[in-house]
């Protein structure tokens, strides 16, 4: 191919995408970078990558005071064309509501593991003990019970956690992401406690998930079932991520 026409190629490929997208309209299509490495014969056929997209994924508010899980897991299905309410897919994580029992200085000891079941009442509150919430196991069971495929799933609070850039790289590639951070948008620390299945589990009052739906060189867009939808720089998105030690399911 002659150098004019592998310009003129390029220029297509790159006008494919669109530009920097508005804030205002997160559902621009994704931006195009077109690379042309070189080698000893000269120009090789381009590399096109993608450096910033958003998924047209639906923003649900949760229905419930404690089911943001349910609601993030919700809204990364209806991107794969499944459509469940937030009750039925808390069937699917199984629920248990066994109260959360004190020592007699009104310390947490013992309440339900969140990585078997969704614990307490999802009408309930977190500073009484009334409902807490559920971790990345039975979320993922849940999305694959509703007829949903999960590409990835972990913590590094219970071994491998799904690193920042792997979120990054799977909205890029077209797979939403329900990640688990502190609702404060920053790191806290966690405090620990027994289930009733022995197991230790650590936990904070400000846990939260949300539905990872874009990414740009700065920022990842997310569906936030309390807060909304909003770009959120990358280094405050990653600060709150490390609370659950990059706790996420990514959906397929």
């Amino acid at each position: 191919m002659g150098m004019a026409k592998l310009v003129f190629l390029v220029v297509l490929l790159a006008a494919a995408g669109c530009g920097t997208p508005r804030l205002a309209n997160p559902t621009q299509p994704a931006r195009l970078v077109v690379d042309l490495p070189r080698a000893s014969g000269g120009v090789v056929a381009p590399q096109v990558r993608f450096t910033e997209r958003v998924l047209p994924v639906p923003l649900y508010y949760q229905a419930h005071r404690l089911s943001c899980e349910a609601a993030a897991l919700r809204m990364a299905l209806a991107y794969e064309g499944i459509s469940a309410d937030e009750l039925t897919l808390i069937s699917y994580m199984g629920d248990d509501v066994r109260p959360a029992r004190f020592d007699s200085r009104g310390r947490l000891v013992t309440w339900g593991d969140p990585m078997q079941a969704f614990v307490g009442n999802p009408d309930g509150r977190l500073a009484s003990h009334t409902g807490y919430g559920v971790y990345y196991a039975p979320v993922a069971r849940a999305a694959q019970r509703a007829g949903g495929t999960v590409v990835a799933e972990g913590s590094g609070l219970y071994g491998s956690g799904i690193a920042a850039s792997a979120v990054y790289n799977a909205i890029l590639a077209g797979h939403p992401v329900v990640a688990w951070i502190s609702n404060t948008y920053h790191a806290v620390p966690l405090a620990t406690y027994v289930a009733y299945d022995k197991a230790a589990v650590p936990y904070t009052l400000t846990e939260h998930a949300v539905t990872l739906i874009g990414v740009r060189p700065d920022a990842v867009l997310v569906n936030d079932p309390w807060f909304g939808q909003a770009w959120r720089p990358k280094a405050q998105f990653e600060s709150a991520y490390r609370t659950f030690q990059q706790m996420a399911v990514v959906i397929g």
